[in-house]
């Protein structure tokens, strides 16, 4: 089993990328891989409470976790307006997270 860290900064609205992201990480998933998302810089718009935060949730409930950068999401004033499924951290864990995955994605 292969463990992927998928990291996001486009947003669902301004390109269809993150769409493609998350097929990637389900297909991963399907596959029996340990899969997370990463949302940083215009990204973290993602996980706001709205039809592509659904498919979010949808995707949490299948084991995919899900971080934002927290200065993304304070600069955009999400602080309160994210879905529940998304984890907050400090975006110098981002690193660290890159260290522990087989393998990374930047999008």
């Amino acid at each position: 089993m292969t463990s992927l860290l998928l990291v996001l900064s486009k947003d669902p609205y301004t390109t269809e990328t993150p769409d493609l992201v998350l097929d990637i990480g389900l297909k991963a998933k399907e596959k029996g891989n340990d899969v997370a998302l990463y949302l940083i810089e215009d990204g973290v718009t993602a996980a706001r409470k709205t039809d592509f935060g659904n498919k979010l949730a949808v995707a949490h409930k299948k084991g995919i976790k899900i971080y934002a950068d927290d200065k993304a999401v304070l600069s955009r004033s999400l602080t309160n307006k994210l879905i529940s499924q998304v984890e907050v951290k400090e975006i110098g864990t981002l690193l660290d997270s890159i260290m522990g995955f087989d393998r990374v994605a930047w999008f």
